[in-house]
């Protein structure tokens, strides 16, 4: 793996290009693994891929801002490391309690005040998207990097900088967030994910990318 040092501010669009496949390639596995889990024929519109600054990431997620959301989150543990971070808005989480259960409508109902297995089923969801995720992203950049216990927390976007992302946003340089609709035939549910790498690890993805390039 070459030694080339990358600088977020300085990045040719080809670069970007790439960046924004990760995040496409990762898309379509989970998209298929979604499938499985949901016993279901699902369809994933074009995902829309965008790069800054983390401090920019409550800007990035395009869910409501004035409402708690699903929040599932990892963190890889070795080989290149980084955080990932599924978001659903509760539209989204009734739909998929919905097309998994016969339950009422929870339209009333407060994310916190689920029950335990709809927590359960959320967080199922969640965990299965982000760890088909690092499967994508291990194949892509020929890495081999190992996921933490998925985590599932309540709460708004400007609340990640005080839990998920509290102990290394002054290491990380740089978020990619990644937002798809995923189809059923009788639902579409909204789904943002986030890759969140450390510093030096947003180098290793740099250079995983571009080995046999630069």
């Amino acid at each position: 793996m070459h030694n080339e040092s990358y600088s977020f501010d300085k990045l040719s669009e080809f670069q970007l290009d790439a960046l924004r496949e990760v995040g496409n390639i990762g898309a379509g596995h989970a998209a298929v693994a979604l499938t499985q889990f949901l016993n279901r024929s699902t369809y994933m519109s074009i995902p829309n891929v965008a790069l800054d600054r983390v401090n920019s990431i409550h800007r990035l997620v395009k869910m409501p801002t004035d409402q708690d959301l699903a929040i599932i989150s990892l963190n890889t543990v070795s080989d290149i490391k980084y955080s990932l971070l599924v978001f659903f808005d509760k539209e989204s989480v009734k739909k998929i309690i919905n097309l998994m259960t016969t339950a009422p409508d929870i339209d009333k109902k407060d994310l916190l005040d689920l029950s335990p297995l709809f927590k359960s089923l959320i967080k199922e969801t969640g965990s299965i998207l982000l760890l088909k995720y690092v499967e994508a992203l291990n194949y892509f950049l020929k890495a081999d990097s190992f996921p933490s216990p998925p985590k599932l927390r309540f709460g708004s976007i400007d609340s990640l900088h005080d839990h998920e992302l509290k102990n290394n946003t002054q290491d990380v340089s740089a978020v990619l967030v990644v937002e798809c609709d995923i189809f059923t035939s009788k639902r579409n549910i909204a789904v943002d994910l986030a890759i969140v790498p450390q510093s030096e690890t947003f180098n290793e993805f740099m250079q995983s990318l571009f080995s046999d390039n630069v």
